[in-house]
């Protein structure tokens, strides 16, 4: 069925009215990619898992190209609006080749066959909008096909090789496996267990299954680790990755040395900050003349607005909800989408060993259904320095900064807009920059407003100092070379930020690059863009309307925004 669908739309990629272009895109990558089509809220491929056969790639890779041409011939003649779509159609198809082709993921990256698996039945099982039997069903219905997806994985695992593939990625990838499998063993099985005793023993079989079809390609993959020589870095390829997925154009050294300068920049900015509320934050101490160690001592503080258990903690979250959403309302910061759809909690016990965390936003298919934020929390076998240690970390301060970037007026606000904005391929194939750069952004027009006090100012600064070192780190490791010993170095005194904290932009700057500089990258976009709309309305302007407009033309790269809004 896939595969005539994928035939059918090579075959007629003829320059085509926008709309119907960018229609049959999505409904060929969602064929190709079913379990994205739950994501995006779309329930007609329920049942389906992705199913990555030779010759289904090779027609994906001429559907690409074919839609690539037709995209960049209909952009010469569209309107704004159709530009935005097809240039979000075209990028997606340039996404595509360079990782099929320039990249050979699916024969040279083990975790191009671990992220699908990871996330297959994930959405059909948290989300509540249908009823429990049916989700479970389609849920089922996947994890049948979970072994003939690991037949096609560990036949690409097999023809690895050693030399291509780094260690530590591998292991990764293997570990993930096994935590899947976990999942399927037992917490899948639980998720059924209010259906009948004959579903659950059904679905236990299933599981059971699935499970010994994922411990035997982790297996594989534990093996080739062992063997593993390659590099981690994308070397020559990250610089085409960078454009790719930012839309900066910019030379590398250009963007490094600009992001080298921002961080000392901020690191100032901060530290003079710190000067004027010391003696708020932390009275009767001697204020330190070094700005590193003023600030080492300020971020400490924050650690002290914790809380220590579970409950406590959670409440806190949900109490932020009410209060972020009164503020953006009362101060006009932005129309906020009626009615609210959006839920906070931990993650459901059952998903124990699966990797859920995060907001799980509405997809532009299902628009009202309800966006969750599981928070993150101790892991379950952690003992009471670990708990500390989270909780220091995930202080008041903090989380209070962390809610308005995620929920209001960040990213549950803008993507529930996209959502409604009537053009699904905005939301699916959001900007990172802008995405990114927007819950960042959202922060800092927050604090502006009045939100928050002292320690809430603070918290932000460290997340800048932590997002600039983030930009320059990820091209320092993946394009000079970085070793892990010197990033983390680098991000403990350069940014200032803690030893669990860079052990963890080690894994990200690994495993996401370059998703970790769109923070950094969009939020200075948007406030240079805020500030060039401020002069040129003068009097007239309002943060209110700015943000509205903002959201205007959905996930699109705020280039174009800058177009709208200037004219330029």
């Amino acid at each position: 069925m896939i595969r005539l669908v994928l035939i059918v739309a090579i075959q007629s990629a003829s320059p085509a009215p926008v709309p119907r272009l960018v229609d049959r895109y999505l409904a060929s990558y969602f064929a190709f990619y079913p379990t994205r089509a739950t994501q995006a809220g779309d329930t007609s491929r329920d049942a389906e898992l992705e199913h990555f056969t030779p010759s289904r790639l090779a027609a994906w890779i001429r559907f690409n190209r074919a839609m690539g041409d037709s995209g960049r011939a209909a952009l010469l003649a569209s309107d704004r609006d159709s530009r935005v779509d097809l240039h979000l159609m075209v990028r997606q198809t340039g996404r595509e080749l360079f990782q099929f082709v320039n990249r050979r993921r699916a024969e040279d990256d083990p975790t191009f066959w671990v992220d699908p698996i990871s996330e297959a039945t994930v959405f059909l099982l948290l989300r509540p909008e249908r009823s429990l039997a049916i989700r479970y069903a389609m849920a089922r219905a996947r994890v049948r096909q979970i072994p003939r997806y690991l037949r096609l994985a560990g036949a690409a695992f097999a023809r690895l090789r050693p030399t291509r593939v780094a260690p530590e990625i591998v292991a990764g990838a293997a570990d993930q496996l096994r935590a899947v499998a976990a999942f399927y063993r037992a917490g899948f099985v639980t998720a059924g267990s209010g259906l009948g005793q004959p579903v659950v023993d059904s679905a236990a079989v299933e599981g059971r299954a699935a499970a010994l079809a994922l411990e035997h390609g982790a297996a594989q993959l534990e093996a080739l680790a062992r063997r593993a020589t390659g590099s981690p870095r994308l070397g020559a390829d990250y610089a085409a990755v960078f454009r790719l997925e930012t839309g900066v154009d910019d030379s590398l050294d250009l963007v490094l040395r600009r992001g080298e300068r921002e961080l000392t920049e901020t690191r100032v900015e901060a530290a003079r900050y710190a000067r004027t509320v010391w003696d708020r934050v932390l009275p009767g101490r001697a204020m330190p003349s070094d700005d590193r160690d003023l600030l080492r001592a300020a971020f400490a503080r924050l650690a002290e607005a914790r809380d220590t258990e579970v409950g406590p903690y959670l409440a806190y979250w949900r109490g932020l909800v009410p209060q972020l959403e009164a503020f953006v309302r009362d101060h006009r910061i932005a129309t906020i989408p009626d009615p609210r759809t959006l839920e906070v909690t931990t993650a459901p016990a059952f998903m124990a060993g699966q990797s859920v965390g995060g907001v799980f936003p509405a997809g532009p298919f299902a628009a009202e259904a309800t966006t969750f934020l599981f928070v993150p929390v101790p892991s379950a076998g952690a003992d009471s320095a670990g708990r500390a240690r989270f909780f220091s970390d995930f202080n008041r301060p903090f989380t209070a900064m962390i809610a308005a970037h995620e929920l209001m007026p960040g990213h549950y606000l803008q993507g529930k807009t996209a959502a409604r904005g009537g053009h699904p391929i905005r939301a699916i194939f959001a900007d990172p920059v802008y995405v990114e750069g927007w819950g960042t952004f959202a922060e800092r027009v927050m604090l502006d407003a009045g939100w928050g006090g002292p320690l809430e100012w603070l918290a932000h600064y460290k997340k800048q100092l932590e997002n600039a070192a983030r930009l320059v780190v990820d091209i320092r490791v993946h394009a000079h070379g970085m070793s892990r010993d010197e990033m983390v170095r680098f991000v403990r005194e350069e940014a200032l930020q803690g030893e669990q904290l860079a052990a963890n932009m080690w894994i990200r700057t690994l495993t996401t690059a370059p998703q970790i500089t769109t923070y950094h990258l969009g939020d200075r976009q948007l406030r240079a863009l805020m500030a060039a709309v401020r002069e040129k309305e003068g009097t007239a302007f309002t943060v209110g309307r700015f943000m509205d407009r903002m959201m205007s033309l959905g996930s699109a790269p705020i280039g174009m925004y800058r177009e709208l809004l200037l004219g330029q």
